[in-house]
């Protein structure tokens, strides 16, 4: 079984009745030196999440060795994960590590905001129990 070490942040939306937006990105680090410098970037993102639009909220995840490092990323819809890939910052960082590691994207609806059984869905989805979902 894979563990994983995970730190939660509220995001800037009050949580709404009803469905969001999950996206997840799983971030496989070829390079132990890189871990430090992805990590970093992972935690500059929380920092702000209070302030990034229609976030409901955000995990930053790692397993044990740090190689790979997980965000789950909670919204109100669509459009506003949308808007925040499109940000500098994202835009930035996208640049940065595009030949650090590999990535692996995922989205999903969730019924609703409810941390335990989104989170759930995550670990179905890192730990390979959801077999038409890739993962590293």
């Amino acid at each position: 079984m894979t563990w994983f070490v995970r730190l939660w942040k509220d995001g800037d939306a009050a949580p709404a009745a009803g469905r969001v937006h999950v996206s997840m990105n799983d971030y496989l680090v070829h390079r132990f030196r890189d871990v430090p410098r992805v990590a970093r970037a992972g935690m500059r993102f929380r920092r702000a999440w209070p302030e990034t639009e229609g976030a409901l909220g955000l995990w930053i995840a790692a397993t044990g060795d740090g190689r790979r490092q997980i965000s789950v990323s909670v919204w109100r819809d669509p459009a506003d994960l949308r808007r925040f890939v499109h940000s500098s910052g994202h835009r930035r960082v996208v640049r940065d590590f595009r030949e650090a590691g590999d990535l692996i994207n995922t989205a999903w609806t969730a019924e609703r905001l409810d941390r335990r059984l989104i989170w759930q869905q995550a670990e179905e989805r890192l730990t390979g129990l959801l077999s038409d979902v890739l993962h590293h």
